[in-house]
């Protein structure tokens, strides 16, 4: 009898796993998602290239005279790079699919050491920008608002909260056509106007991450994780985004399993 038991149980089991299993592959072997169109991770550790994750082949260069390369550290998620704030960043070369004509999320971890950017202490430290003009997108830390974000895509605003500076804090600003959106760890941190269309393909300028293409406004700190899109994220999306890194796919199937093996040994 109890062999008989065993073998309804282990067939159950089988039964249940079969399409949970099917779901894992597909989520970890079917590559990212279309819209995200940059994924730098930067957990390479060494080198002088920072590969992007995304299916685009978006890879970023590290610059700067040496011995002043960006310093692999560790970060949020396995490795960073960390900025002097005066004379190196990664530079992703331009392609069109770094364009955006319709909505753009920028986001990224960071570690600031100060708000102001470069060696002259801008107004402005660049996180990830493309273009100056037209600009598509430029995500900057702020003196305005006692240490805010600031978003700018042919227009530009303020966050209504804050960075504090020399802890991780997960950024995000969207453009979502008719406003920008912020979030700081994964809180709203505000939604403005911001009407002003996207540039698209008309912005050639390369993508560059601790530095602007003004000049003078370099960051100093720690950077991770860097994603862009080209389309607005839910809340939930953000958050989702925010507790992962590279490789991380949803424990919902294994979760699912658990629970079904746990009522199964009941039986």
């Amino acid at each position: 009898m109890k062999i008989f038991r065993f073998i309804i149980v282990v067939l159950a089991v089988l039964f249940v796993i079969s399409p949970l299993l099917h779901v894992v592959q597909a989520k970890s072997t079917g590559g990212p998602e279309p819209s995200l169109i940059l994924y730098l991770p930067f957990d390479e550790g060494e080198g002088n290239i920072a590969g992007d994750a995304s299916k685009y082949g978006n890879h970023g260069n590290l610059q700067g005279m040496k011995p002043n390369l960006p310093e692999w550290v560790d970060g949020k998620f396995g490795k960073a790079l960390e900025f002097n704030g005066q004379n190196n960043w990664v530079e992703v070369p331009h392609k069109d699919i770094l364009s955006v004509d319709k909505a753009v999320t920028v986001m990224a971890w960071i570690k600031a050491k100060r708000h102001t950017g470069g060696s002259t202490k801008a107004q402005w430290a660049g996180v990830v920008t493309k273009g100056n003009n037209p600009r598509s997108y430029s995500l900057y830390t702020t003196t305005d608002g006692d240490g805010a974000l600031h978003f700018s895509s042919m227009g530009g605003s303020t966050s209504a909260l804050q960075v504090e500076l020399n802890k991780w804090q997960h950024v995000v600003a969207q453009h979502t056509g008719k406003s920008h959106i912020y979030y700081i760890n994964g809180e709203l941190a505000g939604e403005f106007d911001g009407k002003s269309a996207l540039p698209g393909t008309k912005d050639k300028e390369s993508v560059m991450i601790a530095r602007s293409h003004e000049g003078s406004r370099e960051f100093e700190g720690v950077i991770d994780e860097v994603k862009i899109w080209n389309r607005v994220l839910s809340e939930k999306e953000v958050n989702h985004h925010m507790s992962v890194g590279k490789g991380q796919v949803s424990v919902e199937p294994e979760g699912k399993l658990a629970t079904t093996w746990s009522q199964l040994k009941r039986l």
